[in-house]
């Protein structure tokens, strides 16, 4: 049973559900938290409840709460018996709301007044994603690195530029989007979606075993098969800052997470049913990809790179590794027909570096008799 703080307020069980349930999961979330509430509690859409879920911080983020939950009926504050974790805390606010739709906002991030309401007005029967552009607010301690990477994913890689003046992405091309790019999302951050309750029924929770990539796999699942509603405005802020989720997440192991995140990526892209229409559609390509193949490539440089690490690190990245195939043991499987692909692409490129030195060794000798020739006329 979750510990329920003293000044928490909500509805009664018998009052009628609300349309939307902001969900605020937490954890040592102080700095920017009493922004995030406030750009909640202004929306122009009122039907919502503020679920507040804190994942037992030890900073003052629960008596931040507790103010905006004693002072507005809509707000409902609880903190949960021990830690969950991320994706474990997500889950737990949506165990706990009780709206059609769900919006995720997290604790660093703002909603602009009309979000809600912009949002619910382009919604569609059947479609249970709806996006919206979202905004950066990069802090002045975020390293110049990292402010580069996500301006020119913002610019390059999000739905704006890659479905230009489209208010429905299809099925079809989200799915080709995923072929093109399995591990770029294009969709954002949590804050930037709505999602109906019943995409948490049809296509099960979020994949706890994944670190950063959570999110983008869970809108892919639902985007292949249903696409999404998209508002092109700016109605969600994401902050960018050096103590972000992502950025301790890396800083814990880097090789969890640009080495086996992509590899779950992968294997449910291979094998999981959710993703059958976007294996159809790659085997259809010219240059048809069959994602049990770069798994299988992947798991091998996965080791590679693993076995190269020096001293601990790599002794527990190896040991994340074995833990990952353990849960998924289809990595561990050679797939039909691999070796021979693997071998013709070897003898491929093989064939093409030659061509390449022959090329090369013509010119040379062509430019040699040039140069004899241009001092001996």
């Amino acid at each position: 049973m979750d510990s329920v703080n003293a000044h928490t307020s909500s509805k009664s069980s018998a009052d009628q559900p609300p349309l939307v349930s902001i969900c605020i999961p937490t954890y040592n979330g102080a700095r920017f938290l009493s922004q995030c509430l406030d750009s909640a509690l202004a929306q122009t859409w009122r039907d919502f409840e503020l679920v507040i879920v804190d994942d037992r911080s030890t900073d003052t983020t629960l008596e931040v709460a507790a103010a905006y939950a004693a002072r507005d009926p809509r707000v409902r504050l609880r903190q949960n018996d021990r830690n969950l974790g991320l994706v474990g805390n997500w889950t737990r606010c949506l165990h706990l709301s009780r709206g059609q739709w769900i919006k995720f906002l997290f604790q660093d991030d703002l909603l602009a007044p009309s979000c809600l309401s912009k949002m619910l007005a382009i919604r569609r029967p059947d479609v249970p994603l709806i996006v919206c552009r979202r905004a950066l607010e990069i802090e002045p301690d975020t390293p110049q690195d990292l402010t580069q990477w996500y301006q020119s994913h913002a610019a390059q890689h999000m739905l704006r530029s890659l479905f230009p003046n489209v208010s429905f992405v299809s099925p079809s091309d989200f799915a080709a989007r995923v072929v093109a790019q399995p591990m770029v999302n294009c969709v954002g951050e949590p804050t930037a979606t709505l999602i109906h309750r019943s995409a948490f029924d049809r296509f099960g929770p979020f994949n706890p075993n994944f670190k950063v990539l959570v999110d983008w796999e869970f809108f892919a699942r639902i985007g292949v098969l249903h696409g999404l509603c998209y508002v092109d405005d700016e109605l969600a802020t994401f902050r960018v800052h050096s103590k972000s989720t992502t950025q301790t997440e890396l800083a814990r192991s880097s090789f969890r997470i640009y080495e086996l995140d992509p590899l779950i990526m992968l294997h449910e892209l291979a094998y999981s049913a959710a993703f059958g229409s976007v294996r159809k559609l790659a085997m259809r390509r010219q240059d048809a990809i069959d994602f049990r193949f770069p798994l299988a490539d992947h798991v091998r440089q996965a080791r590679r790179k693993a076995k190269r690490i020096p001293g601990k690190p790599g002794r527990e990245a190896l040991d994340d590794l074995a833990d990952l195939i353990r849960t998924y043991p289809r990595m561990a499987q050679t797939p039909r027909g691999y070796v021979f692909v693997t071998v013709s692409k070897a003898l491929r490129h093989a064939r093409w570096s030659l061509l390449r030195r022959a090329e090369d060794l013509v010119l040379k000798g062509r430019r040699a008799i040039r140069s004899v020739d241009g001092r001996h006329p």
